[in-house]
């Protein structure tokens, strides 16, 4: 490690001059969970706590306008 100092600076100042140029958005990477009928019917059955978090994400999703 001590045999390339120069070359780690180098490559460390080429890497923190990485950054995002484009503007996040609150939706990107988010979408909307639609489960078939069959899978909404046995999730309501076995685990009705996953049950209550897709709905509130499909509902804070639709608040943020992410969707309709």
């Amino acid at each position: 490690m001590m045999k390339f100092p120069l070359l780690m600076l180098a490559l460390c100042a080429l890497i923190s001059g990485c950054q995002t140029t484009t503007k996040q958005n609150v939706c990107d990477g988010f979408s909307r969970l639609t489960p078939s009928l069959q899978t909404s019917v046995t999730i309501l059955k076995t685990d009705r706590p996953f049950a209550n978090q897709i709905a509130s994400h499909n509902k804070f999703g639709a608040a943020q306008g992410c969707w309709e």
